[in-house]
Order: C-alpha cells, then structure tokens, then sequence
C-alpha cells in the first residue's frame, strides 16, 4: 500500500512514545518501505507496555463497582484463563487486515459484553434448537411440545426478543492481569488462486500473514440478573461456551477456549456482605467569632487563626469603619466609628486606630469584604447609575474600584471636602455635587 510522506513522518516520530497499545498497534505500526515506495507494516507490538498498568486499577474499580451492584442483582463471577491462544476481531479494520479487540481508553484486549452474550446465545441455539436459528427466535405455539415451549421460554429470559428485553445482563471480560501476547503466522498456499488468477498449483509462493493472539490471560466473567433461577441457567450455558464452542475466529484449530479457574484469590469477587459507606453531608468547619480569633492572634502559643474559618459577619456591618481606619495613618475620632467591632482598632481619649489584630484582619479579608458589598464611605453619594455598574463588576474588579473609592474618602476627610485636593483616578468622571464637601461619581468608565 502506498502512505503519504508526511503521514510516515507522523509514524516515524511519534510510535516509540505512544503508552497506548491500542493507539500504537492499530494506528503506528512500524513499517519498511521497499524500492518502488510501497509500506509493509510489521505487526511487532508484542507487549502492553504502559497498558499494562492500568488492569489492576480498572480491576479494582470494577470489583468496587459489583459490589454495590450484588447488593440488588443476582450475580454470576467467575474466572477462566485462556487455554492456549485466542483471536478476537481478527477480520477488523486493520493495514495487515489482521485486527485484534482492545478497549480504546485502556489500551487492552477484552470480549465486549455484546460479543460475550452472543457467543453463549450462539451455543444455546446450537446445542437446544438444532442450530435453528428460526426456531429459538420464533414464538412460542400452542402445537409446541412442553419440553420445546420450556426451552424456549428460558431463552427469551435471558436472552430477550422482539418483544422484550432479556433479564440477564453480559457485562465485558476483562483480564485481571498480566496479559500474555503472542505473534501467530497464517500462510495461504495458493495466493494467486486466491485472487482469482490461477489454479491452485504448488508452484505458488507462500506470503505469511502474521496476527496478534492473547495467550494464557486470565478474564474475569460477570452476569447479573433480579431473578437466581436465571443466573442458574445462564451460569451452566457460559461454561460450557466458554469450554465447548470458544470465544472468537479459528476455534476449529483450537483457538479461543477457555478452562476454568479454582484458584482465584477471593478479593477479586464482589462481596455480597460488603458494607455500602454511609453517606453523611460534608461538615463545615467550625467559624469562630472575632473575639476568639483576637484571643489565637496575641496568644504565642497558638498560630494565627485561618481567615477563612472566622466568622465575618460582624465585619461586615461595619467593614466602611474598618476600611476607614486600616487605610489611614493618623488617629480618628471613635464617633466616626460607630459600631465597629472592639477588637479592631484600639482607643486613646476619645480618638482611636486601627489594632495590629484588625490590621491583620483588613490584609487577610479584604477581598473577602469589598467583593461582597458596596461600602458608604464618608463624603461619597453615588449615583443610581453608578451603584448598578458597580453591582455588575466581576468580584476582583469590584474589590478594585472600591479600594480606590477608599482612598479618595480619606482624601475628601483629610481636606474637609476639598475636591480640588483629591487625586482622582483615571477611570473615574467626576464632578461636586449639590451639597458641599461631597463627591458625586456620574459614571464608571472601564479601561
């Protein structure tokens, strides 16, 4: 087959650091190109590689899985190891027309629980209806003998049909372990007889066609169902499917059997006495108070408290007198600050500043308290127009542009309503309002 350069190029540099088997075996095969440019793919991806290491998770999760689902199914798990060898998806899209069956997201080879349920239903059909495939699919008639109607009543239990659906569920086989590839070789005698251009004469020349095989893995089968009787059944059809007919191509040559496994260690079972973990809401953490946290803060034995565990609602009603007083330098009359909690500032004679504890508090919530809120800062009225572009802000626009209204409050304070003294911010319009000493912001002007 012919391969465009810059797809060979792809091939080339990326196949040695693909993880994925299934990637690397069904899409970068290494190749050898001969001299009239045409690409033989070489089917040489013998080992899981990175693969290989997700079987024991996926098989403890599904483990984890079945056993909250033996809690309301009947189940049927049991564990056979491949015989010899087994193809499964040989005649699937392939460059060497030679495929193999492996879970896309995990990179390994499976029987699909589709292909599970028809190769037992198979078998059934063969061995209980003649190999009548009309027969075991019909509906039941009134002239059928009783042994006939049983056999097929048992088969449209679990296997379902036109009418309604089968009450058995096939889930997919997975191996549970390390999984054993082997290279196989089919050699058709007579290629050109094959394609149709000459008789079948031994003066034709063999063209091997190598193949991809599993070997001596161990699956893990599971069935689930609300009824036992139908596990039962179910349960005796599947051994003898798996030991009889095989599982996948050339079974005729002594592919695809599998023999049962006694020996299988007991966590690989679901657990039908496992105990489902009650379910409780997440606990919040416990908020302290202010007082608390002002005690954690002094106390040199204790490390600071969390910010984010401490109660902030009484912040919150009087986060402007805070924002006043851990934003200036010099002492403010404690009438201005009517209402602010004791623990933030500390008095002296009437006046008072901000302690070292609401120092901490304002630098760790800060954000916290501007992004929940509009302060009504001294000397600031908003317009209607203003107040609803602030509500729209993001969180962290908001907490902006409420530190800058901070800073032009205190500037307002400290020249008693002078606003030829403020230094306004670029992306604020102002101009005086009706009553003096006060600065009214017409509109918020984002950059």
């Amino acid at each position: 087959m012919k391969c465009p350069s810059d797809t060979r190029d792809v091939v080339l540099h990326n196949r040695d650091r693909i993880s994925n088997f299934a990637l690397r075996y069904q899409r970068f095969l290494d190749y050898e190109e001969s001299s009239d440019e045409k690409v033989k793919f070489l089917i040489d991806a013998t080992e899981l590689g990175d693969s290989q290491g997700t079987i024991a998770s996926l098989r403890d999760r599904q483990t984890n899985h079945l056993n909250y689902l033996v809690k309301n199914y009947h189940f049927f798990c049991e564990f056979y190891k491949v015989d010899w060898r087994m193809i499964i998806g040989l005649g699937g899209e392939h460059v060497q027309e030679t495929n193999m069956t492996l879970d896309h997201v995990y990179g390994i080879p499976y029987l699909p629980g589709s292909a599970f349920k028809g190769v037992v239903r198979s078998w059934v059909i063969q061995e209980l209806f003649d190999n009548c495939e009309e027969l075991a699919s019909r509906k039941i008639k009134d002239n059928d003998n009783a042994d006939l109607k049983q056999k097929k009543a048992d088969f449209f239990k679990v296997f379902g049909s036109q009418e309604s659906s089968g009450n058995v569920q096939f889930l997919p086989a997975y191996p549970t372990g390390n999984v054993k590839l082997l290279l196989d070789i089919m050699n058709p005698h007579f290629p050109d007889y094959y394609t149709g251009t000459k008789l079948p004469t031994d003066t034709q020349n063999p063209i091997p066609i190598n193949f991809l095989t599993v070997a001596e893995t161990l699956f893990r089968f599971v069935l689930l169902s609300k009824e036992q009787s139908l596990i039962e059944l179910a349960k005796e059809w599947v051994g003898k499917t798996l030991k009889d007919k095989g599982f996948g191509a050339k079974t005729a040559g002594g592919y695809g059997y599998f023999l049962k496994q006694w020996d299988v260690p007991h966590a690989l079972k679901p657990n039908a006495n496992f105990q489902i973990p009650l379910r409780t809401r997440p606990q919040n953490p416990r908020q302290i108070s202010l007082d608390e946290a002002s005690e954690q803060f002094f106390d040199s034995i204790e490390s600071n408290p969390e910010p984010q565990l401490i109660d902030i609602t009484p912040i919150k009603n009087c986060a402007a007198q805070l924002a006043q007083v851990a934003t200036r330098d010099d002492f403010i009359e404690l009438s201005q600050l009517e209402g602010i909690h004791p623990t933030l500032v500390e008095e002296d004679e009437g006046y008072a500043s901000v302690s070292d504890f609401g120092e901490w508090i304002w630098e760790n919530l800060k954000s916290k308290l501007l992004s929940s809120r509009i302060l009504e800062l001294p000397r600031l009225i908003y317009s209607t127009a203003f107040r609803k572009t602030l509500k729209k802000l993001p969180e962290d626009e908001l907490v902006t542009v409420q530190e800058e209204l901070i800073e032009i409050s205190n500037q307002l304070e400290k020249s008693n309503g002078n606003i030829e003294a403020v230094d306004v911010a670029e992306h604020f319009r102002a101009t005086s309002g009706a009553h003096k000493g006060t600065f009214t912001f017409l509109q918020y002007i984002h950059q």
